[in-house]
C-alpha cells in the first residue's frame, strides 16, 4: 500500500513537471501559433464531455437558440478555452510589458479612473471571459490588488503557480476565512481586492439564485464585502479580438448587488455576470457545470 501511494505520488509529480514543460515550451510559439494550438486542442475537447456539457447550459441559458446556434457557440466556446490554455505560456512567462502591448482596446477606463480617484476601495469580479490571465498585467499599469489563493496539493505546481501571480505583482491570500479576513482589511485601508464570481461555492457559503433565468447556487462573499464596505464595484474581463489581440472591458456592476437581502445581492451579481458574457458569448467558460447544485427534489441537468 506504501509502494503504491509513492508510486502515484511519483507520476502525479511527473505529470506536473511535463505539464511545466509544456507551457514553458508553448510560451516561445508567437502567439499566433499558440492560437493554432489552441483551436486543436479545443477542437478535440468537442470529442470529450466537455461539449455535452457546454451544449446544456447553453440550451438553459439561450432556450430561444435554434441547435445550429447552440452548437456553434458550444465550438467556438471549446476553442476559445482551448486558446487560454496555450496562451498560458504568453500570460505567465513573457515580459509583462511585452503582454501590455497586445491589449489594443480598453472600453471603462474613465469608470475605472472615477472608482481610483473615489478612494473607496474596489471590488473587481471578473468573471471566466476571454482570458482572466490577461487582467492581471492591464491592471497592474493602474493599481495593485490582491486575490483569494487555493494552493495546489502538489508542491511544485503550487510554486510555480504562486511565482507567475508574484510575477506580476498580484497580492495573494488563503481562499479560507482568514483569507476573507484579510480582504476586509484591504478594503478597509481603501485597497483593491479581485474575485472570480461564478465558481459554485458551498451550499454554507452560497444562496440560490437565477443565473440566465436558471437557478444557480451562487456565492455570498461577494454580497458580504460590498455591505460591509464601501468599495466601488466594477466587472471586468479581457475579451480576445478577431486579430488575436485583447480588449479589456471595466463596467459598473449593479448597485444593488449591495444589499442585505442575500438572495437579491446574488440575482443582482449574476445579473451583473450575464451582462459580460453577453457581450462575447463564445468566450465563456460553457462547459463548467454552473448549474449543478439545485434546490432540492430538482432534476441533476447533467446527468447522463
Amino acid at each position: 500500500m506504501l509502494l503504491k501511494t509513492k508510486i502515484g505520488k511519483l507520476v502525479k509529480n511527473l505529470v506536473v513537471y511535463i505539464g511545466i514543460g509544456l507551457i514553458r515550451l508553448v510560451s516561445f510559439l508567437p502567439l499566433p501559433a499558440a492560437h493554432a494550438l489552441g483551436a486543436m486542442i479545443g477542437k478535440i475537447m468537442w470529442f470529450t464531455d466537455a461539449s455535452r456539457v457546454a451544449k446544456i447550459n447553453l440550451r438553459i441559458c439561450y432556450p430561444d437558440h435554434s441547435e445550429d446556434e447552440i452548437d456553434r457557440l458550444a465550438r467556438e466556446s471549446l476553442i476559445a478555452l482551448g486558446k487560454t490554455f496555450a496562451e498560458m505560456g504568453m500570460s505567465w512567462m513573457w515580459p509583462i510589458a511585452k503582454v501590455q502591448k497586445l491589449i489594443t482596446q480598453v472600453e471603462g477606463l474613465d469608470v475605472l479612473q472615477k472608482a481610483l480617484d473615489d478612494k473607496q476601495g474596489i471590488i473587481l469580479i471578473a468573471p471566466h471571459l476571454g482570458n482572466w490571465e490577461v487582467l492581471n498585467h492591464f491592471f497592474r499599469q493602474y493599481l495593485y490588488m490582491t486575490v483569494m489563493y487555493k494552493p495546489a496539493k502538489i508542491p511544485a505546481l503550487d510554486n510555480f503557480i504562486f511565482s507567475t501571480r508574484k510575477r506580476v505583482e498580484v497580492g495573494l491570500v488563503p481562499a479560507d476565512r482568514s483569507g476573507v479576513e484579510a480582504l476586509y482589511e484591504i478594503l478597509d485601508k481603501k485597497g483593491v481586492i479581485a474575485v472570480l464570481p461564478d465558481q459554485e461555492p458551498g451550499l454554507k457559503s452560497g444562496v440560490f439564485a437565477p443565473f440566465f433565468g436558471q437557478t444557480a447556487l451562487t456565492g455570498k462573499l461577494i454580497g458580504e464585502l460590498a455591505n460591509n464596505t464601501s468599495a466601488t464595484l466594477l466587472c471586468c474581463y479581457a475579451k480576445r479580438l478577431a486579430d488575436g489581440t485583447y480588449g479589456v472591458v471595466v463596467t459598473p456592476a449593479r448597485s444593488d448587488i449591495r444589499n442585505t437581502d442575500e438572495v437579491a445581492a446574488a440575482t443582482a451579481l449574476n445579473a451583473s455576470i450575464e451582462k459580460c458574457v453577453n457581450d462575447c458569448p463564445e468566450q465563456y467558460q460553457w462547459n463548467y457545470k454552473r448549474f449543478r447544485r439545485q434546490p432540492e427534489g430538482r432534476s441533476n441537468f447533467y446527468k447522463k
